[in-house]
């Protein structure tokens, strides 16, 4: 394969985005688009910078074999069952910290044995850490996303305590409302696109 298709197909592989390239190589993403389309090649010290991110030698690189099928559909399934463990950890995250906080701050589930609620909020909070550095990898933060996400936080922590009215299992309840409908925004419009579980995860 040419050097531009090798490109491309190491990218695809890793699940990195253009954009994460460029950030990492200090250039822009027109450039590795330029790459990848053939329009122009990586400067040598691009190229070395290029094969030290997709963990392989510029040997390699320049001359990688196009894998056989049953290699690249060996590839897929791995890559789709990391994908699901960080697609459904990233839920399990917020689960966990909602959970936790709820059970640990609200009183409604007191049983003289708090700490499990603490433990259940902080291993919520390892998996969101966990997932979010592995998103970072893969996708530029947008807008909406960085919106919603911290009206999930918010309305975890310190939402169920601002609303004016009804009994504390009300304001819980409510609370979880807004939290699931965040997630599901989430899910639905970052999430599931991030994390690839579907059969042609990856072309």
């Amino acid at each position: 394969m040419a050097l531009s298709e090798n490109i491309k197909t190491r990218r695809t592989q890793l699940q990195m985005s253009q954009e994460y390239v460029a950030d990492q190589l200090g250039i822009s993403r027109q450039a590795v688009a330029k790459w990848e389309a053939g329009k122009s090649k990586p400067t040598a010290a691009n190229l070395a910078e290029l094969a030290a991110l997709f963990e392989m030698n510029v040997s390699e690189l320049v001359g990688l074999q196009e894998s056989t099928e049953e290699q690249h559909q060996e590839e897929n399934k791995k890559l789709r069952k990391r994908d699901s463990r960080m697609f459904f950890g990233r839920w399990g995250a917020v689960v966990l910290m909602n959970g936790g906080w709820d059970g640990y701050s609200s009183g409604l589930y007191s049983t003289g044995a708090s700490w499990y609620w603490m433990a259940s909020l902080i291993a919520g909070m390892i998996l969101l850490f966990i997932t979010s550095a592995d998103m970072g990898k893969k996708h530029r933060l947008e807008k909406p996303q960085v919106l919603a996400g911290m009206l999930m936080i918010f309305s975890i922590f310190f939402l169920p305590r601002l609303i004016p009215f009804g009994q504390t299992g009300l304001r819980y309840f409510l609370a979880d409302i807004v939290t699931a409908a965040c997630a599901v925004f989430l899910a639905l419009r970052y999430w599931r696109h991030i994390w690839k579980t579907g059969k042609n995860a990856v072309c």
